[in-house]
């Protein structure tokens, strides 16, 4: 009970994927730090790769501390044991993989498991490392964080013999997510090469994000509505050529517009410019793009699998992701209806003020504070 001997839980949170544009394992990294921030009793470091240079926005009590070396091996191996060391911490927070050793507890954060649900939107490579070192590091972990509790019941399902805690700890909006002027989207437009108006689909481009479907379904409304375009923000993911394929074949290269990876300003400005959100990804373990548009005053239409109606709640049409006349109609409406787009709006910033860092926090301190008390 080493903690019980400082003012404050010392936590060192395995950050080394700050800085890589991994979209969601990143974002909530970030968000998770600043909400640790702000809360008493809680002394906290961040283990970052050689080089990193946080966000200026980051909160001045972090104290960054630089891995030796970028090997993702050597990091697991020893380096973070090193620092827990050297920082003297109570607790190392990992995202998915724990240390292969450590001198004190470890409590790791778990996303999904959607390479045990859908196997096939992995490389094989992907599966055979996530199949070899999860469970070992779910073993290794004091306590277990999930997103939301469809994230608790799948780890329950697919590791039944399971004995650490779980923990339901979901991610939320930076603050940064908001309603802005009209006057500061214009250069995330410009930016983006986007031009209004349009429908905004965010996520790494790939099959599991279910982005063919999308396009499929936006085929059919461009012939009634050829003004649209659709716009895909994310980083090329695995067969992400899928999606590119699609968009020429069908017709779609000038409607459907991909600029890749955006800083979260200009996220923020598509967000805000976007007539909707359109999220029919078909698994989840929280689904942060759906809370995200939502503290931004947007329409949401997303799908009713997996996390995103537990995450939604009654803030989003929620439609069948396998269904194209399903996505289609649901775009129509909420491009058509503007009664119906104001009222979503106004429900999801009700339903995002439901989810913020602090909060989130707190419900991970005390997590950390049974795994180091010795009962997860």
């Amino acid at each position: 009970m080493l903690w019980q001997n400082h003012d404050a839980v010392r936590v060192l949170v395995d950050a080394h994927m700050l800085g890589h544009r991994e979209t969601g394992n990143e974002t909530y990294v970030r968000g998770l730090l600043e909400g640790l921030a702000t809360l008493d009793g809680v002394a906290l470091a961040a283990g970052v790769q050689p080089g990193y240079r946080p966000d200026a926005r980051m909160p001045p009590s972090i104290a960054w501390l630089s891995l030796p070396t970028r090997s993702s091996w050597r990091r697991l191996a020893g380096d973070l044991a090193l620092l827990a060391r050297r920082w003297d911490a109570d607790v190392i927070h990992a995202t998915y993989i724990a240390p292969y050793r450590s001198p004190v507890p470890v409590v790791v954060s778990v996303h999904d498991v959607s390479f045990k649900r859908y196997p096939q939107y992995f490389s094989w490579r992907d599966r055979a490392l996530f199949a070899t070192l999860l469970p070992s590091s779910l073993r290794r972990a004091a306590a277990v964080l999930a997103l939301s509790s469809h994230g608790r019941d799948e780890l329950q399902h697919f590791y039944p013999r399971l004995r650490t805690p779980i923990h339901v700890v979901p991610a939320a909006p930076r603050a940064s997510f908001r309603p802005v002027e009209t006057i500061m989207v214009a250069p995330a437009l410009a930016r983006a090469g986007v031009r209004a108006p349009f429908l905004l689909a965010v996520g790494s481009v790939q099959p599991r994000k279910n982005l063919v479907r999308l396009a499929e379904a936006f085929r059919m409304l461009h012939r009634t509505r050829p003004d649209l375009q659709l716009v895909i923000v994310g980083p090329s993911g695995f067969r992400s050529r899928w999606v590119q394929e699609t968009i020429v074949s069908r017709g779609l290269s000038e409607a459907v517009r991909l600029p890749g990876y955006v800083s979260e300003e200009d996220l923020v400005g598509l967000y805000n410019a976007a007539m909707a959100l359109v999220y029919p990804s078909v698994y989840e373990g929280f689904g942060l793009p759906v809370v995200e548009a939502m503290a931004c005053g947007r329409p949401v239409i997303a799908a009713n699998t997996s996390s995103l109606p537990e995450v939604a709640g009654d803030a989003a049409i929620l439609v069948d992701p396998f269904d194209i006349s399903a996505l289609h109609a649901a775009m129509l409406s909420v491009v058509t209806d503007t009664r119906q787009a104001g009222e979503l709006a106004a429900r999801g910033l009700a339903r995002a003020r439901q989810f913020c860092w602090p909060r989130t926090a707190a419900a991970a301190l005390a997590a950390y504070r049974g795994a180091c008390a010795g009962n997860g």
